[in-house]
């Protein structure tokens, strides 16, 4: 008898649906907002799903168009004042370290993230507010005189501003209601009045801003300088 010759079946194709993405990453919130003068940290945190392998990782930092910092191959680089923390980027921290920074340094932050083979692209925006200002440094001899202390720019509206003489407060001075900016930060001045005589030229005042958003207070000072002869109400 003749027996048909077995022919095997076509095996099934098996469908491979490509792996998500394992690269995970989270900033903000935004924007972020930074008292000048102040240090500043642009928060970053990633995960990739599995214990991280820096060979795998880079990491950029860029004002604008501008990079300001990097880390590629296993080698952090970055701009004078800014700071990568390439000891925690094991542990899944990305953030930016911003020292001392001014007006300039407000603008959209881009970190970029590559974990091969994802990548992941983020943005914050960092507002640089709050500044001091002292327009008034000398006085005449024996008249009334009034040293304004102009503080603008901060956010949120608790500020602590005080007014100092060779290290001691002043608590005399005259503080203004709070005046709200179209950007929802806020300006505020304080004011010391007294009469200074010959002997208090050269004293070192001083006007200090304390805010939580700056790392150590916001202080300018200087030598006041009386004019004139007692009794005369110099200028």
């Amino acid at each position: 008898m003749h027996c048909p010759a077995w022919v095997p079946s076509p095996a099934p194709s098996l469908r491979v649906s490509p792996p998500e993405s394992q690269l995970i990453v989270s900033v903000g919130p935004s924007p972020v907002r930074g008292v000048l003068g102040s240090d500043v940290l642009l928060p970053c945190s990633f995960a990739v799903g599995e214990p991280i392998s820096l060979s795998k990782f880079y990491l950029g930092w860029a004002r604008g168009g501008e990079k300001v910092a990097e880390y590629l191959r296993e080698q952090p680089t970055q701009q004078p004042g800014v700071t990568l923390f390439p000891e925690e980027l094991s542990r899944g921290n990305c953030s930016l370290g911003l020292r001392n920074v001014s007006l300039e340094d407000g603008g959209r932050y881009t970190s970029t993230l590559i974990y091969t083979p994802d990548r992941s692209e983020q943005h914050l925006e960092l507002q640089v507010t709050g500044e001091l200002s002292i327009p008034r440094r000398s006085a005449g001899t024996d008249t009334a005189t009034s040293f304004p202390c102009h503080v603008w720019g901060f956010y949120p509206q608790d500020v602590t501003v005080t007014w100092l003489r060779d290290g001691r407060v002043l608590t005399d001075a005259t503080r203004s209601a709070p005046q709200t900016n179209p950007d929802g930060t806020f300006n505020l001045t304080l004011t010391y009045t007294f009469t200074p005589t010959a002997s208090d030229s050269g004293s070192i005042f001083s006007c200090r801003v304390s805010h939580a958003a700056l790392a150590q207070p916001l202080q300018e000072e200087f030598p006041l300088d009386v004019t004139g002869e007692s009794g005369l109400g110099g200028y």
